[in-house]
């Protein structure tokens, strides 16, 4: 074409690239360095690509956690099966991180049971923080210590039932005398609760009844006063009745000191 010999694309190309290789050993060095150039290009190449990736693929993630070693966590661990109902609690722990599993997983020691550790693997999707305020703990003691007393106070008096005839006698003669003293010492109490004005809620508790049952009861105290006080002066354990009338009317109100725990 236009007097020429068209040459084809393969012999362009090899034209243009192929050259005398040399001495073995310069020639050696030469494709050791392009071949490590090349490689240093792709891995630059890679990471770039990797962290571009995972910018565009944890986008949405509202936050992002880190862990690491003897950090307490909880594990979400759903209930599953017939008998699972939603009043199940969905989450297990404390639990304590051991060390890395890779791949974002963990291995985990529980803390919550007695007895040999039970160790499992969890990733990191299942796992939130553990955290619990150093100033409830006492809070949390003495509230489990009272419910320990107040057991052992429903066990003894069922085995004081169980006595001789004799003292069972001596007990019911005068069992008006001991209603009236407890009648005057309750209208006492709720005649304090009727004129205390405003109330706080300080904790919750479950106590058991007559018939064995355990309720739930909620202390009341006026505001302004000290928490950390150790006197019952001024405290009442009510009903949950008892508690929503009072919330109904305004008389509660909320503390703003209260904490969670989370």
């Amino acid at each position: 074409m236009m007097g020429r010999r068209l040459r084809p694309p393969n012999e362009l190309l090899r034209r243009t690239a192929v050259t005398e290789a040399g001495e073995l050993m310069p020639y050696h060095e030469r494709l050791l360095f392009a071949m490590e150039r090349s490689h240093a290009c792709a891995e630059a190449a890679r990471v770039k690509e990797q962290e571009r990736q995972a910018h565009y693929y944890n986008r949405r993630v509202r936050q992002k956690r880190t862990f690491a070693v003897c950090d307490r966590v909880w594990v979400y661990n759903p209930p599953r099966g017939p008998k699972a109902t939603k009043f199940v609690h969905q989450w297990q722990g404390p639990m304590r991180i051991v060390e890395s599993a890779g791949y974002e997983n963990f291995v985990l020691e529980r803390e919550d049971k007695t007895g040999a550790p039970e160790v499992l693997i969890a990733h990191v999707s299942f796992l939130v923080s553990y955290h619990h305020p150093e100033s409830l703990l006492q809070q949390a003691a003495n509230d489990l210590k009272a419910e320990l007393e107040d057991e052992d106070e429903d066990e003894g008096a069922g085995s004081n039932g169980a006595a001789d005839g004799a003292t069972a006698a001596r007990t019911a003669a005068a069992p008006r005398a001991t209603t009236k003293r407890r009648r005057g010492a309750a209208s006492s109490s709720r005649a304090a609760l009727a004129t205390s004005g405003r109330l706080v809620e300080t904790r919750r508790r479950r106590k058991p009844n007559s018939a064995g049952q355990y309720v739930l009861k909620h202390e009341l105290r006026p505001v302004g006063r000290d928490r950390s006080g150790s006197g019952d002066g001024g405290r009442w354990w009510v009903s949950t009745s008892e508690f929503d009338r009072l919330w109904q009317d305004g008389r509660v109100v909320e503390d703003p000191t209260v904490e969670e725990v989370v």
